[in-house]
């Protein structure tokens, strides 16, 4: 890796963080199950590690719990991992810092195309449109 890559990492990684912990201080409200698993996906999404796996380490429960608590509060894994998606995607795209690919990076997404439709499936826009209607209202 090269001393650019580095620092490009560093410089996202700090930024990833800082917004996760924005969007986390919002759910700290919320003291189920659901919103405990937002917290802990926020935070594995900063160091690339939002998968159900990673979340039931960190929540210290077996899987099956996990989804035994989220679906009593009628909801699932995926569902939260794409609320907190949507969610981060709209803080990630109001820095203008931040490329589309590097948002979908940080956001789990192997690539722009996953991330775009994702996107557009959660806000009816594609990502660069968001950005070019709020960048524009600023």
């Amino acid at each position: 890796m090269t001393a650019h890559s580095v620092s490009l990492l560093t410089t996202m990684y700090k930024q990833l963080t800082e917004q996760a912990e924005r969007y986390l201080r919002s759910l700290y409200q919320q003291d189920d199950i659901a919103g405990e698993l937002k917290r802990k996906l926020a935070d594995l999404m900063a160091r690339g590690e939002a998968n159900a796996d990673a979340a039931c380490r960190a929540l210290k429960l077996s899987r099956r719990t996990l989804q035994r608590r989220l679906k009593a509060e009628r909801t699932s894994f995926q569902s939260i991992l794409r609320e907190v998606r949507a969610e981060l995607a709209i803080n990630y795209l109001k820095d203008a810092r931040l490329r589309s690919l590097e948002i979908a990076m940080l956001l789990g997404y192997s690539n722009i195309s996953s991330f775009t439709t994702a996107f557009k499936s959660w806000y009816n826009v594609p990502p660069a449109e968001y950005r070019q209607r709020f960048l524009a209202l600023r």
